[in-house]
């Protein structure tokens, strides 16, 4: 079918412009919120021609999520009953029946951002742009389910606000004009970029760890059993269309795995394409993992059950260059640090990555 071209009315855009970044108020900093919920900075909007951008995974929170495809560098935001795809290459925009639209994503800084007012009309959100005061502006989108207006949102938000400025920039007054962010030098104890992370869990996460995730903007990769993968169907697509990768995780023999797949793929429409398991198990699945095309992964650091802090994972840190891996064993007790983890990996610029099969 060739593509439909939807032109697009001078009174729309017109109704999708927004304050440009120079509306700002005077701290410079512009925030985003979904609902009655301030992010951090973390997921600060991006800027484009005066209209914001958004990182594409802030939509999960309204069920609208993401997955990208590096064969053709192209983004895919999509819930129950739509989907729109974003050509980062060629700048297109087109959904599944392959009608075109005039709207683009960007890449910044390893993140997908696409336009926050044409996503919200496309997928019957609705969103404003609030001017704050000395503590920043915010970005917010909503659904309708949300208490506060935009007014009371913002007054309620300001302590937030004024934490989440000194977490990010290290600065104790945010009505201060703050500085163009810039690479830490190499002399710098706490710049640790040229390490690249890769996050990944053994079981089924529960939404706060996926919110946390989304709230850093942090890709991880999942590893689940047949049983987990069965009974969590509705996880596994989040999981899946927030962008994360599911591999399967062997406990008790090989025989699971195919169940494992056969679940995942039931769930996800998507076949696993790595395998871990418990360390007894590791000859007979590498074995396997070679005859089904299966990568096994391995972890650099491992994190079990009953981790309560993040020492023994930051120890190891300090020191570390190139590429390395941390494998955290879901449970109560490691669920309580994992916030910690987060935010020690984006305070100390470590480089966090998504796992492929091909890095290991």
């Amino acid at each position: 079918m060739k593509k439909r071209v939807l032109c697009v009315a001078l009174a729309a855009i017109l109704l999708l412009a927004i304050p440009s970044i120079a509306a700002a108020d005077s701290s410079g900093v512009c925030f985003t919120a979904v609902g009655d919920r301030l992010l951090d900075l973390s997921s600060m909007p991006s800027f484009v021609g005066g209209a914001a951008y958004l990182p594409s995974r802030v939509f999960s929170s309204f069920g609208v999520y993401y997955n990208y495809f590096d064969s053709d560098a192209t983004a895919l935001l999509y819930n129950g009953s739509k989907q729109i795809f974003f050509g980062l290459n060629d700048g297109s925009c087109y959904d599944s029946e392959g009608t075109t639209y005039q709207a683009s994503a960007v890449l910044r800084n390893g993140q997908v951002y696409v336009p926050a007012a044409w996503v919200c009309q496309y997928f019957g959100l609705s969103y404003s742009y609030i001017s704050g005061s000395g503590n920043g502006d915010i970005v917010r989108i909503k659904n309708g389910s949300e208490v506060l207006t935009d007014s009371k949102f913002i007054d309620a938000a300001t302590s937030l606000m004024k934490m989440y400025y000194t977490e990010y920039y290290g600065m104790i007054d945010p009505a201060t004009p703050s500085p163009s962010p810039s690479l830490p030098s190499e002399n710098d104890d706490n710049h640790h970029s040229s390490v690249h992370i890769f996050l990944t869990f053994i079981g089924m996460p529960d939404s706060k760890l996926l919110d946390e995730l989304d709230r850093f903007a942090y890709q991880a990769s999942f590893f689940v059993t047949a049983q987990e993968a069965e009974e969590n169907a509705d996880t596994l697509r989040r999981i899946y269309g927030s962008g994360h990768n599911i591999g399967i995780f062997c406990e008790s023999s090989v025989q699971d795995c195919e169940k494992a797949a056969v679940a995942i793929y039931n769930a996800c429409q998507t076949l696993p394409t790595m395998l871990s398991s418990d360390t007894a198990l590791a000859t007979q699945c590498i074995e396997y993992g070679k005859e089904n095309a299966l990568a096994y992964f391995s972890p650099t650091i491992s994190a079990p059950s009953d981790t309560a802090g993040i020492s023994a994972i930051s120890a190891r840190l300090e020191e570390a260059a190139g590429y390395l891996s941390i494998c955290v064993e879901i449970s109560s007790t490691t669920s309580k640090m994992l916030p910690s983890l987060f935010y020690y990996l984006s305070s100390n610029s470590f480089n966090v990555l998504p796992l492929r099969e091909t890095y290991l």
